[in-house]
């Protein structure tokens, strides 16, 4: 950074990075004095045009947070967790470390990494290498998610979780079959379509149709779908914000989405009104495909998803005669069950209609970074060993999260001891939480990298600051599939580190020194650091960003150019000529363990039952919130003001609870206590209780502790899960409420 006169006032182009919020609106901030003052969309990014929702007007709230945690921090008591007074604060006040020095102990970052290293070589000495595992939330940028996953890599292990396992890895099982390659996500030509069929997703809260897709002007992309003749259509249990603007809403009973599919799939078919000419030259296994479908009756998919025989029937009709529709999903089919099986149906929807790799369809952009490969070349040495519990596969770069606390509370000599956590906060986003606080007592090891003590920091034996993305220069190569076009842009280090915050590329550096392994997991990368080292010359991140950007303009390049480098446009039909990675090169309608698995899946619908006769949803979000992460912001927080229970006015008045009561939840895994509100935007059966709350932890964030919220997690189970992936159920999950 180049230094300015004191009380000159510095403008930067960066990005939204309030959690980890897909859009990246394009934003300008101010820096005056080294601190970070003011924030405004920038009109000129080349993506998000101005836009900027309310998380991105708080940047500077965020930014300074004094609740940050900015020294390494050591427990010094043996117990873990449990709530505190909530006047804790590790980033201000004299010795830094919280008024309690019987309980947390600032530490040095030497000593802190001597002693982590020390603590996991005896671990993998005494019990192998499956005892350690990692872990990266959804706030770690791709260098963090680098540098978990390759960490855990090198020790030998193949407990590399991540948030993926929990909301997303359906689409990589899908992918991996029918495409041949996981990373191969298609996301909707929004702006060109004509029909556009929402599953599960309401973008105008979430900026996106699909999850990780950059698309943040998304009401103006359906607008145009609709000032075209178009039509959009929500399928949700909510009236969502989405379904408000919407041509129409179809209040499904949660949980059932994939006989809703499966039910117009089989119209389609019957109807001979797919594509024929597209299935013929570019799918295979469409017979097989056929004859699965007939497993379902349009009368029992009725049935089951209390939608009337003659709207599925012109669902099915508009979408396939529509010319270019696509049919998309997110957390709210995504975290439901059968959530594969679902998608699966999802996407022989768009194949069989011809609406694959078309304007209006959905697409694969093979972005600024070709990440399949990149990622091959980054996990050629790890160990890729399914689950020991449920023997799922990685998807993503790891197991599944939710096997997590059974794994490390079972008598296994190879149970999982330690866990390092990146940006993530497990205690409040795993199902199970009575299981989960249980787990993580027991580690022998836990370590958290974040820019605060979490809630899942404070059952830690180390907490490490992590810098924010404003204290250090970076660029998301990850998700560069995800940009709406072949696109990539530099976020730029605006201010300094605070306190002695770090970033993960240092942290995880002097980490694989202490543990004796290979930095990056590559033996060498590993020797070139430590040769460097020794001459007195620092390694940084910089050296990753050089070799990604080899033959594409190079570093420099990228730093001079706020807003991004365009550096292509979609070329339609590449990915159906050479980009699939099936043996055959054409897309697979049939995967056999998904036809073997339907029978199953049409037998077993997950409907109420006389106990149970209430169905319960977590998925719904709000503007102010990104899963946990803004929870600590004041005025976002006055916005949310924790979380509740909502229910139809006809269910309220059926179980004799007034607006504001309190109820219990009770499901088959456990029960909470928490108020009562009432809407007409959901259907009658089904409870809407927000996720990600429950701040009673002692954890640093006294804003988000004022107004805890409950966790509904205690009622979710972290053992029906789904069999291909072992991703949870969060959506449609059998309930009942009893008033108190």
């Amino acid at each position: 950074m180049k230094p300015v006169s004191p009380g000159a006032t510095r403008t930067f182009r960066t990005t939204c990075k309030v959690g980890a919020c897909e859009p990246f609106c394009g934003l300008e901030v101010d820096v005056e004095a080294g601190v970070l003052v003011g924030v405004r969309p920038d009109r000129a990014h080349p993506v998000t045009s101005g836009y900027a929702c309310i998380k991105g007007m708080q940047v500077p709230a965020y930014q300074n947070d004094p609740d940050r945690l900015l020294f390494p921090e050591r427990r010094v008591r043996p117990d873990s967790g449990g709530a505190g007074t909530g006047d804790e604060c590790t980033g201000t006040g004299a010795g830094a470390a919280g008024d309690d020095p019987a309980r947390w102990e600032r530490i040095g970052w030497d000593q802190a990494a001597a002693e982590i290293g020390t603590r996991l070589r005896a671990i993998r000495a005494r019990h192998g290498a499956r005892a350690i595992a990692t872990y990266w939330g959804n706030a770690a940028d791709s260098v963090a998610i680098t540098l978990a996953n390759t960490f855990c890599h090198s020790l030998g292990s193949p407990n590399s979780f991540n948030v993926l396992s929990l909301e997303y890895t359906d689409r990589g099982a899908v992918a991996q079959r029918m495409l041949g390659n996981e990373n191969l996500i298609l996301q909707p030509d929004v702006a060109r379509a004509r029909y556009a069929l929402l599953i599960g997703t309401n973008p105008l809260v979430t900026q996106g149709v699909t999850l990780l897709q950059r698309r943040p002007r998304i009401a103006a992309d359906l607008k145009a779908i609709q000032h075209a003749g178009g039509k959009v259509v929500v399928v949700d249990p909510r009236r969502t914000e989405t379904a408000r603007i919407a041509d129409q809403h179809v209040a499904i009973r949660p949980g059932t989405d994939v006989f809703l599919l499966l039910a117009m799939l089989r119209r389609i078919v019957e109807t001979r009104l797919y594509d024929r000419s597209f299935v013929e030259r570019r799918c295979r296994g469409f017979d097989e495909l056929a004859a699965a479908l007939r497993a379902l009756t349009p009368e029992r998919a009725a049935e089951i998803t209390t939608i009337a025989p003659a709207t599925i029937q012109t669902m099915a009709d508009e979408f396939a005669g529509a010319g270019a529709a696509f049919a998309t999903t997110r957390v709210g089919v995504q975290t439901g069950w059968n959530t594969t099986v679902t998608e699966w149906a999802v996407q022989c929807l768009n194949a069989i209609t011809g609406n694959v790799d078309r304007p209006g369809g959905v697409y694969f952009n093979p972005g600024a970074i070709d990440v399949p490969a990149l990622i091959e070349s980054f996990t050629k040495r790890r160990n890729q060993a399914p689950s020991r519990i449920g023997g799922y596969p990685q998807i993503f770069g790891g197991p599944p999260a939710s096997v997590f606390a059974e794994d490390v509370l079972s008598d296994d000599p190879e149970r999982i001891r330690a866990l390092v956590v990146v940006a993530g906060n497990p205690v409040l986003t795993f199902p199970n939480t009575a299981r989960v606080e249980a787990a993580l007592r027991r580690l022998e090891l836990l370590v958290c990298i974040d820019i605060y003590r979490s809630d899942t920091g404070a059952f830690a034996h180390y907490n490490l600051p992590a810098a924010t993305a404003y204290e250090k220069g970076s660029f998301h190569f990850l998700t560069s599939t995800f940009e709406p076009y072949p696109y990539m842009e530099w976020k730029p280090k605006v201010v300094e580190a605070r306190g002695q915050a770090r970033s993960e590329w240092k942290i995880f550096k002097d980490l694989a020194r202490a543990t004796a392994v290979p930095f990056l997991n590559d033996p060498i990368v590993d020797a070139v650091v430590r040769v460097l080292g020794w001459a007195g010359i620092e390694v940084t991140e910089g050296l990753l960003f050089r070799y990604l950007l080899l033959g594409k303009g190079g570093l420099a390049r990228l730093r001079r150019s706020p807003g991004g480098v365009k550096t292509g446009e979609i070329e339609w039909g590449r990915l159906l000529e050479r980009g699939l990675k099936t043996h055959d090169g054409r897309i697979a309608l049939a995967p056999p363990d998904f036809i073997a698995a339907l029978s199953e899946v049409v037998a077993s619908p997950p409907l109420p039952d006389a106990a149970f006769p209430l169905l319960l949803v977590s998925g719904a979000r709000r503007a102010g919130g990104y899963n946990t992460w803004t929870h600590n912001l004041p005025e976002l927080m006055k916005m949310l003001d924790g979380n509740w229970a909502t229910v139809n006015p006809r269910d309220a008045a059926r179980l004799g609870i007034g607006e504001g009561d309190a109820a219990r939840i009770v499901t088959a895994s456990g029960e909470i206590i928490i108020e009562l509100r009432t809407s007409a935007d959901v259907r009658e059966g089904v409870v809407a209780v927000q996720q990600f709350w429950g701040h009673h932890y002692d954890s640093s964030t006294r804003t988000s502790r004022s107004r805890p919220g409950v966790n509904v997690n205690l009622v979710h189970d972290d053992r029906g899960l789904d069999r291909f992936t072992g991703m949870p159920v969060f959506n449609g999950r059998p309930c009942r409420i009893e008033p108190i």
